[in-house]
């Protein structure tokens, strides 16, 4: 089966808001979304002081937990003796078990992890002022919503892309 040539990956930097957006699209084989991410992530000064949402719901590849692995030390030779702090939004089509509760992120030490099936709400996680506040509004929002609309009939979970 060979890849599509609409496999890309879309990447977006602000530094006023210190925040990027990393989208893969596609079978994008996952050696090369790393090589292209890396290419994109050398073009921003200071790259570990941005938050990420990295938004997979477009993305028909696989991540191992050896290209998982490998994006951890890419990631730490990049940043060198430099700590990040970021925090990471990656969102979902599916919903997974630890649906917006931050945590550590495996390979990242001082980064939180956060997932998310919307744009909408991890954008607005990565910019709150106070992101547990924006998270506990958030949770309202979800068991008020979740109290007048009923799982669709033969639905299951699907389990975490990444457990942390």
């Amino acid at each position: 089966m060979g890849y599509s040539t609409s496999a890309r990956l879309v990447f977006m930097a602000n530094a006023d808001l210190r925040l990027m957006v990393i989208r893969p699209i596609g079978r994008l084989p996952a050696t090369e979304l790393l090589d292209q991410m890396f290419e994109k992530l050398a073009e921003v000064e200071t790259p570990w002081h941005y938050d990420r949402a990295v938004d997979l719901r477009r993305f028909e590849g696989e991540l191992t937990s050896f290209e998982s692995d490998a994006l951890a030390r890419r990631w730490k030779t990049l940043r060198g003796k430099n700590r990040s702090f970021a925090h990471v939004a990656l969102i979902r089509l599916d919903a997974c078990r630890r649906l917006h509760e931050p945590g550590p992120l495996p390979g990242f030490p001082d980064e939180t992890l956060c997932r998310f099936t919307s744009y909408n709400e991890a954008y607005g996680w990565l910019t709150a002022g106070d992101r547990h506040h924006y998270l506990n509004q958030l949770a309202n929002s979800h068991s008020t919503r979740s109290t007048r609309q009923r799982p669709h009939p033969g639905a299951h979970r699907i389990d975490d892309l990444i457990d942390g």
